[in-house]
């Protein structure tokens, strides 16, 4: 059974981490905004690209190379955001 000091302990530690909680929120909204951006800064390049296949277009070595790559870097962007929380040497609880 825990002791009245242990209580006390992790009720001190339950408000300090309630009262990180809006700078928590509002970090999170923060990396999900920016995150959101570079995300669809790739996928606007990316779909400028497909658009003009779809309109009959070929593109260029260049064009396609390019099309590759960002592909590429928007998987890898995506699945470095999605690890980034997954991650535990993270650690968001300043508490």
């Amino acid at each position: 059974m825990p002791s009245g000091k242990d209580f006390m302990r992790d009720l001190i530690d339950s408000a300090a981490r309630g009262a990180y909680r809006p700078i928590d929120d509002a970090y999170a909204d923060g990396f999900n905004e920016a995150a959101h951006i570079c995300v669809s800064a790739l996928s606007e390049s990316i779909n400028e690209l497909l658009a003009q296949i779809k309109s009959g277009s070929y593109l260029s070595n260049e064009e396609q190379f390019l099309l590759s790559r960002l592909s590429q870097l928007k998987t890898e962007m995506e699945f470095g955001l999605r690890n980034f929380w997954a991650s535990e040497s993270v650690d968001r609880d300043p508490a």
